[in-house]
C-alpha cells in the first residue's frame, strides 16, 4: 500500500511528540516464537504498532491521558497542561492519521488466529475500520470507543468535558500540577470557540442539531455561566486543594485562587455567554426533527453508527421488530407482577407511575432524602458483593464509591454513570447518581440501577479488565454493545442470584429496567430509521415504560445526538443470553455459570464475534477432557 508523505509526516510527528518512536532489536539468543506460537519478530512489530497507535491517540487527546491516570514520565511527553484541539483542522489531522494507522494494521504479518496477540489485533482493527468509515462522512467527533454526529451537544463538548476533567481527574499534588490546572482553565475559552466555529460551519452544510437539543445546550451554558464566581465549582475544588501546597516552594493559595477567579471572570464565563448567544441564534433557525436521516448521507450514516454500537451489518428494521416483541413480552410479565401486589387497574405504565408515587417509594428533593437514597445504594452494594462469588470465579476486590453526581454534571447528564478507577490508583471506581430531581427515582428502581452501574455490572467488568495484561491501546477502546450488554445482563444475574427473592417491588424495578432497554431499541431505530417525530418518540417511551415524561424527553434528546448507542443495551444483553443458551445446550449438566461469566469478562471489551469464539473455545476444552 502506497502512503503519502503527509500521512507519514503526520504519524511521525505525533510519535516523536509522544517520545515513543524508536527501534527495537532482536537478540540472537531469544526463542524464535513466543508462548502463543507467534514469531518474535512479528510480535515485536505488532506490539510496536499498538504502542505507536496508543501514543498517537494520546498526543491527539491529552485529556484522555489525564483521565486514564497516565504519568507524563511513562508517555514521554507533557500533557497535563494541554487540552484537546477541537478545531476542524484537528478533525482532518485525526482522520488522515487513522487512515495511516489502519494501513499499518492491515500490513502487519499474519499470525496464528488463536493467539492473544491476534485477538488484540482483531479488536483494534475492527475499531479503526469503524472510525475511518464514520470519519469519511466529514462531520462529527470520533475516537477509540467514541462517536457523535455533532461538533458539540447538550451532553458533551468542551463546555462540560473540560470542567469535569479539571474537577474529577486533574492531579493537584504539586505546584506544577496547580499551574497546569490554570493553563487548562485558560485554554477553555479557546476550546469552546473552536467548537462554536465547527458547529456554525456544520450548520451551513446541513449538519444542524434539532432545536430541542440546541435549547437544552443553551440553557446549560447559561446555567453554568450564572454561578457566582466565589462558589463556582471550577474555583471551589481547586481553591480547597491548593491550600495544602507548601507556599515556600511556589505561589500562595491566595495567588492561585485569585488567578483562577480572574480567568473565570474575564475569560471563561464570557466565553460561555457568547457561545450560548450563538446557540440561541442557531436554535431560531432549527427544526424539531430528531433523526440523523436529515444529515448528508444520513441513512447510511445511521447504519454505520448502529453497526458501531451493536454489530457489523446491523439491520435497523430487524432490531426495531425485535424491540417491539420484547416490549410486549416484558409488559405482560410486569402486568402479572403488578397484579400480584394488588395493582390491577389501568395500563401497565399507569400502574408503574402509581407505584413510583406511592408512600415509601417516592423521594422528596431534600438533603435527607438524597442521603437516604445513597445509604440504600450502599446497603445494596454490600448485599450484591456478598453473592458475587456465585456469579464469577475469582471475583475482583475493587473499591466502589457511591456518590452524588457533581452539580455541574447533573446539569448535563441524566440518570447515573460509572467512572472506572484510574490506572495510577489515584481514584477508585465511582458510581455517580444524579440526585438533582428526586422525582426521577423510585426506591424500587434503585436495586437494578446499582446492579447495572456497580455490582455485578460496569464496576465488576472494569475491575476484571483492569487486572488483565491488556495493551494500553486495548484499554482505550470501549465496545458499547459488550459493555452495556454486560451491564444489562448483570441485572439478570442479580435476579437469578436471588437478590430480589425478598423484594417483589425490586423485581418489578428490574423488569421495568429491561422493558426500558427494549423500548430504547424501538425508539432509537424509530427516530433515525423510521423517521419518527420527537413527540411520537416521547409518547411511546412514556406510555410504554411508565417513567416520567420529562425524563423521557431528556432520553429522546440523548438519542438524537448519540444515534445507535441506545440500541446497544438490549442488543448486547440478548447476544450474551443467546451465547449462554448455546453453551448450556452443549454442556448440559456440566455447564458452570460462574465459569461462563468469567470467560465473557476475561477477554476484555471486544466485539461479540470474539466473545462467542472465546465461549466456544471454553466449552470445547471441557468437552475434550
Amino acid at each position: 500500500m502506497l502512503r503519502s508523505r503527509y500521512f507519514m509526516t503526520t504519524l511521525r510527528q505525533l510519535l516523536v511528540l509522544s517520545g515513543l518512536m524508536g527501534t527495537l532489536s532482536l537478540t540472537g539468543c531469544s526463542p524464535s516464537v513466543n508462548e502463543d506460537g507467534v514469531a518474535r519478530r512479528s510480535a515485536l512489530e505488532i506490539n510496536r504498532t499498538f504502542r505507536d497507535t496508543a501514543s498517537a491517540e494520546l498526543a491527539l487527546s491529552p485529556e484522555t491521558a489525564t483521565r486514564l491516570g497516565m504519568e507524563e514520565t511513562r508517555l514521554g511527553f507533557l500533557f497535563q497542561a494541554r487540552l484537546d484541539d477541537r478545531s476542524q483542522a484537528r478533525f482532518e489531522r485525526a482522520r488522515l492519521l487513522r487512515l495511516e494507522l489502519l494501513g499499518r494494521l492491515d500490513e502487519l504479518p499474519e499470525i496464528p488466529e488463536d493467539s492473544r496477540l491476534a485477538r488484540h489485533l482483531a479488536v483494534v482493527r475492527s475499531q479503526y475500520q469503524a472510525l475511518t468509515d464514520m470519519e469519511a462522512y466529514g462531520y462529527g467527533r470520533y475516537g477509540p470507543g467514541f462517536a457523535r454526529p455533532y461538533a458539540v451537544d447538550q451532553l458533551s463538548g468542551a463546555w462540560v468535558d473540560v470542567p469535569d476533567l479539571l474537577i474529577s481527574s486533574q492531579p493537584l499534588a504539586t505546584h506544577q500540577d496547580a499551574m497546569a490546572y490554570l493553563d487548562r482553565l485558560a485554554a477553555l475559552p479557546g476550546a469552546i470557540e473552536d467548537e462554536r466555529r465547527r458547529l456554525v460551519s456544520d450548520t451551513v452544510n446541513g449538519i444542524r442539531p434539532p432545536v430541542f437539543v440546541l435549547k437544552r445546550l443553551e440553557a446549560r451554558l447559561r446555567r453554568f455561566a450564572a454561578q457566582p464566581i466565589d462558589a463556582h465549582p471550577l474555583l471551589q475544588t481547586f481553591g480547597n486543594v491548593v491550600g495544602g501546597l507548601d507556599a515556600s516552594n511556589g505561589r500562595t493559595a491566595n495567588d492561585y485562587r485569585g488567578a483562577a477567579a480572574r480567568l473565570l471572570m474575564n475569560d471563561v464565563i464570557p466565553a460561555y455567554v457568547r457561545f450560548a448567544d450563538e446557540v440561541a441564534r442557531l436554535a431560531a433557525e432549527a427544526d424539531d426533527t430528531p433523526g440523523v436521516w436529515t444529515l448528508p448521507e444520513g441513512d447510511a450514516y445511521y447504519r454505520d453508527m448502529l453497526a458501531y454500537h451493536t454489530a457489523p451489518g446491523a439491520d435497523p428494521d430487524f432490531l426495531h421488530q425485535e424491540g417491539l416483541k420484547a416490549v410486549d413480552s416484558f409488559t405482560a410479565e410486569i402486568d402479572t407482577a403488578l397484579s400480584a401486589i394488588g395493582l390491577t387497574d389501568g395500563s401497565v405504565a399507569a400502574r408503574l407511575r402509581l407505584l413510583a408515587a406511592s408512600p415509601g417509594q417516592a423521594y422528596a428533593s431534600t438533603s435527607e432524602s438524597r442521603a437516604k437514597a445513597l445509604t440504600r445504594l450502599e446497603t445494596l452494594a454490600r448485599k450484591a458483593s456478598g453473592v458475587l462469588p456465585e456469579m464469577l470465579q475469582n471475583p475482583p476486590e475493587a473499591t466502589l464509591v457511591i456518590t452524588r453526581m457533581p452539580a455541574f454534571r447533573e446539569a448535563a447528564l441524566t440518570g447515573a454513570n460509572y467512572v472506572p478507577a484510574t490506572a495510577n490508583g489515584s481514584s477508585p471506581g465511582l458510581f455517580q447518581i444524579n440526585l438533582e430531581n428526586m422525582q426521577d427515582w423510585a426506591s424500587f428502581a434503585l436495586p437494578t440501577l446499582l446492579h447495572h452501574e456497580g455490582i455485578p455490572g460496569h464496576h465488576v467488568e472494569a475491575a476484571v479488565s483492569a487486572r488483565m495484561d491488556l495493551p494500553l491501546l486495548r484499554q482505550m477502546i470501549w465496545d458499547t454493545a459488550y459493555g452495556e450488554g454486560w451491564a444489562v445482563y448483570a441485572e439478570d444475574l442479580a435476579a437469578t442470584a436471588g437478590l430480589y427473592d425478598d423484594d417483589p417491588l425490586g423485581r418489578i424495578g428490574y423488569l421495568q429496567s429491561i422493558l426500558f432497554r427494549a423500548a430504547r431499541l424501538v425508539v432509537d431505530t424509530g427516530i433515525h430509521d423510521r423517521r419518527w417525530s420527537r413527540e411520537r418518540a416521547v409518547d411511546y417511551l412514556t406510555e410504554t415504560t411508565g417513567l416520567p415524561r420529562d425524563a423521557m424527553e431528556r432520553e429522546v434528546a440523548r438519542y438524537a445526538v448519540w444515534p445507535g448507542q441506545a440500541a446497544s443495551y438490549y442488543y448486547g444483553r440478548q447476544r450474551l443470553l443467546e451465547i449462554r443458551e448455546r453453551a448450556e445446550a452443549v454442556l448440559g449438566g456440566r455447564f458452570d455459570a460462574t465459569a461462563f461469566n468469567s470467560t465473557v469478562l476475561t477477554g476484555g471489551p471486544r466485539p461479540f464475534s470474539q466473545v462467542e469464539a472465546d465461549v466456544e473455545d471454553w466449552y470445547g476444552e471441557l468437552l475434550d477432557r
